[in-house]
């Protein structure tokens, strides 16, 4: 499964598609419920909710490596 298709399938955005960034801005996640907000910490735009971040946490635990 490449980049592209992981992004489609969890709904969160890995690369802000507006500044290429990779970071977003610090939420936490004990105090936050799943549709808050996550925002990309360079331009502010959206890259998703705190359900996708897990959603997308849950299905890559293997897939990627830094």
């Amino acid at each position: 499964m490449n980049l592209q298709q992981q992004t489609i399938s969890s709904g969160f955005k890995i690369v802000c598609t507006d500044c290429g960034g990779l970071s977003i801005k610090a939420t936490d996640p004990a105090h936050t419920s799943d549709d808050t907000i996550i925002e990309c910490r360079r331009c502010s735009a959206v890259r998703g909710t705190m359900a996708d971040l897990h959603v997308l946490a849950q299905r890559s635990s293997d897939l990627f490596e830094f």
